[in-house]
């Protein structure tokens, strides 16, 4: 008996059978063989027959390292984000799949298994956690992504840092062949690709902190040898008698730090090439070839005054006799100002029954240059017998971008990839009698997420995170009416980390990080005409109202975007001015180092008044009214502040709690605040008009008395769509709905789950029978699941059934949004919701009903 993890509902396997299970289950009885007493499994309620769900969007950052990231031979790219892995195509311009919650820590590398084995793609990842898993994936999508599925887990006694992986034949089998490094050494695994079966073979101890190893095969050789390098600076070259069992026979050496990537290939001749990267700028190429006589173990140097070598002997053994390795340096690549952090050979090209390996060479710095360079030996392509030198060098000039860790060939070597410090993909396609143009990625936050607002009227989601960066995800509409969803926009670049965000209307925000303003921004006009030609909007009202200028830069050394008006960018380009911002035309999406510099919005107001550094916000349905807190260890800091964002002017200032408020949230109907707070209460506030100040608010109830309160701090809070309910979620593991009667607002029911909740939502449930008296009800948790409940407003009860989302994050949900009701909400038109968490990642679901 075969079951998924708790709380995962998919198919119980018996044997070869695999019976899908479709209403939600109470329990299992499990009879033995034998007759005696039958086993019982508890399976939680976690379906609901009248809901399911569809991931639309997923977006997340790619780890920094320079083993993160990889392209498949079948054109599909694994990258890790935070403690999951991701996969994607470029040709769809969009994630495709994801690994379920089995690593605790950040993923420090992945790799596709080479060459593949015979039950379909596999890839290996390590993380911090002490594991290394090596994953087969899905064939088909499970609710609008890839699954992979977990085929060993190898747990390690330390971190583990990276791994490669092979194929090879034993005792007769077929088996996935598992080098891992940890800070101990090295450590090798058999992996059954049928049965996921494992056995550790050895374990070999290095006296260098490692960097960098790959397997590499010599024909004729009996098992595969191991290259590594590390913090000394040397190749160590490894054979074996059998596997895992491993012995030092050379250390190449020339690099004068650390060796910091290592890749090898296989020429036609059958000799290998092997490139290495160092921390001293220089890339040395190295090759193995067999030789026909017999020869001992020597080095052969140059003259004895130099210490440079020039050819080494290694033996490696055979089924028949020992095969002798003849090892010589080929070249020295001089290209990089400073650290060299991966190189990547071509892929092989294969047409029919024969296959070419082309001599090419892709190597990266995420230092000074911040350059990717593309390097070929000249003469007649194949021969390889001239000079090595730079055929094309990639990457960005100017602005704010730190390197690339990661570079990449496509298979059909039509595409370039890179990886920023920073998480971005930058993606490069050879265009013919052009060059290379840099083409359409997805993108993501490269650290927590931590809050998200949907756009007043629902055209775009916006995101802020740790990262330090507010980021903007709308529908690229394809010529062929397809739609994907992508980050458009990055309209605020930071030097705090992010902690809220509130959208305002007519494309404006608000957002909060760790000081004390409060920022207001508005979008330029070029940024109005781009978002409308990519997600196929009408902003000719946007433009008319418009009024702040063409775009936004960021003067240097400041934190405030300023705003740059169509003259300005025609003066710089007449005196050649250095001016950040240049003014695009675009129909897709923006590319990464378009996005860093051209997409910012200008900042129109800085709003004082709190304290300490700001915590949450929130804004009115329609962003007319914006409410602010910020942290607090006393009651004088724990005050809300109201802002009127017509004019930027302060309203009220509203005091209830002791500690910081966790969340605020305005009524559907403008006439109520509600806040929650660390101090374990909820308050409402009233709006009320005076003739002399305006509109203000004032205390009308809270949650003074035990019988009122939760028991943990008060996460989140959202209002139901009538105005006279409320719901908080707690970390006491329960949710409570409150009704207003008469003066005072009363619990009407409660929820309890088995586990903390982070993050609520409510939205109505469009068109049905119930006559308005059902609402959704999503709840976030912290360990990344996401439910989703039904609650009658009649009954006073939660349905019992509810819907677990399939595809969920992997860390704490920080906060759950609803995406805005429209006037043609019915059963054809799916409820989309957004959620954003711990793991870098910003999601969207359509939930259909």
């Amino acid at each position: 008996l075969v079951l998924v993890p708790p709380y995962h509902r998919k198919c119980v396997s018996f044997g070869d059978h695999i019976y899908t299970i479709k209403n939600y289950i109470r329990n299992i009885r499990i009879f033995p063989p034998t007759g005696s007493v039958p086993i019982e499994l508890i399976v939680y309620s976690i379906t609901c027959s009248d809901m399911k769900d569809h991931v639309l969007y997923v977006s997340g950052g790619v780890n920094q390292g320079p083993n993160t990231l990889d392209w498949g031979s079948d054109d599909t790219i694994c990258y890790g984000s935070s403690n999951k892995v991701l996969l994607y195509k470029t040709k769809t311009e969009r994630i495709i799949g994801s690994s379920p919650p089995h690593h605790n820590e950040r993923i420090t590398s992945v790799r596709w298994v080479r060459p593949e084995p015979s039950n379909g793609p596999t890839l290996i990842s390590t993380s911090s956690d002490k594991k290394a898993i090596v994953w087969t994936v899905s064939a088909q999508e499970i609710n609008g992504l890839l699954l992979l599925k977990p085929l060993a887990v190898l747990d390690h006694s330390k971190a583990v840092q990276i791994a490669d992986a092979s194929v090879i034949q034993y005792r007769g089998e077929e088996n996935v062949y598992v080098v891992t490094v940890t800070i101990d050494g090295l450590h090798f695994w058999l992996v059954s690709p049928e049965t996921g079966e494992f056995e550790s073979c050895s374990s070999y101890k290095s006296s260098s902190f490692i960097l960098s190893v790959r397997f590499f095969m010599i024909d004729k050789a009996r098992w595969p040898g191991v290259a590594y390098g590390g913090h000394d600076g040397r190749i160590h070259i490894l054979t074996a008698e059998e596997p895992g069992v491993y012995v030092a026979k050379a250390a190449l050496s020339g690099h004068q730090d650390w060796l910091t990537g290592l890749d090898v290939m296989k020429e036609d001749s059958g000799s290998l090439m092997v490139a290495s990267g160092s921390k001293d700028g220089f890339v040395r190429l190295w090759k193995f070839s067999i030789e026909d006589k017999e020869q001992n173990d020597q080095e052969e140097y140059i003259n004895k005054d130099e210490l440079q070598m020039k050819s080494l002997i290694v033996c490696m053994p055979s089924a028949k006799d020992t095969v002798h390795v003849k090892i010589t340096m080929e070249a020295v690549l001089m290209g990089h100002e400073g650290l060299v952090s991966q190189v990547q050979w071509a892929p092989r090209e294969v047409n029919g029954n024969e296959s070419h390996q082309p001599l090419r060479l892709l190597t990266c710095s995420k230092t000074q240059d911040r350059a990717l360079i593309m390097w070929e030996p000249e003469g007649e392509e194949g021969e390889g017998e001239g000079i090595w030198v730079e055929v094309a060098r990639l990457g960005e000039v100017g602005g704010n971008m730190e390197g690339f860790y990661c570079c990449q060939f496509s298979p059909d070597m039509s595409q370039i990839l890179g990886v920023s410090y920073l998480g971005g993909i930058h993606l490069w396609n050879n265009e013919m009698g052009v060059g290379y143009k840099p083409a359409v990625v997805i993108g993501g936050h490269f650290a927590e997420v931590v809050d998200i607002a949907w756009d007043t009227a629902g055209r775009y989601l916006l995101s802020a995170s740790r990262d330090q960066t507010t980021r903007l995800h709308g529908p690229w509409i394809h010529q062929d009416s397809s739609v994907t969803w992508h980050e458009v926009g990055r309209p605020q670049v930071h030097g705090y980390d992010m902690a809220c965000i509130a959208a305002l209307k007519n494309l404006q925000f608000a957002s909060g990080a760790e000081e004390k303003v409060i920022r207001a921004f508005t979008a330029p006009a070029n940024f109005i005409k781009n978002f409308g030609q990519i997600c196929k909007y009408d902003v000719s009202s946007d433009l008319e109202s418009c009024n702040i200028g063409e775009g936004a830069a960021v003067p240097s050394l400041g934190l405030s975007n300023k705003a740059i008006h169509k003259e300005e960018v025609d003066e710089s380009q007449e005196s050649q001015d250095v001016i950040y911002f240049h003014s695009l035309q675009l129909t897709s999406p923006p590319t990464e180092d378009q996005l860093m510099q051209n997409t910012l919005w200008a900042e129109v107001a800085k709003l004082y008044g709190h304290g300490n550094e700001l915590f949450t916000m929130g804004a009115t349905a329609d962003g007319e009214i914006l409410a602010t807190a910020c942290r607090a260890q006393a009651e004088a800091d724990a005050s809300i502040i109201i802002w009127d964002t017509l004019s930027w002017t302060h309203l009220a200032q509203l005091k209830s709690h002791r500690l910081t408020v966790t969340q605020l949230a305005f009524s559907p109907n403008k006439k109520h605040l509600l806040s929650v707070s660390r101090d374990r209460t909820w308050a409402i506030f009233t709006q009320e008009d005076l003739p002399e100040s305006g509109i203000t608010y004032k205390l009308e109830d809270s949650s003074r008395v035990k019988s009122t309160m939760h028991s943990r701090i008060i996460w989140s809070c959202a209002w139901l769509p009538d105005s006279s309910r409320f719901a908080t979620a707690s970390r006491d593991k329960s949710v409570r709905i409150w009704k207003q009667e008469e003066k005072e607002w009363m619990k009407e029911a409660q929820l309890n789950k088995d586990n903390e909740i982070t993050a609520i939502a409510v939205r109505s449930v469009p068109s049905t029978d119930s006559e308005g008296e059902e609402v959704f009800i999503a709840l976030g948790l912290v360990n990344g699941e996401i439910h989703i409940h039904k609650y009658n407003y009649k009954t006073c009860t939660f349905f019992e059934e509810f819907l677990q989302l399939s595809h969920v994050h992997h860390k704490t949900v920080r906060r759950l949004q609803f995406k805005p009701s429209a006037a043609d909400d019915s059963n054809s038109h799916p409820v989309v919701l957004a959620s954003c968490g711990d793991d870098k990642a910003v999601h969207l679901y359509n939930i259909y009903f």
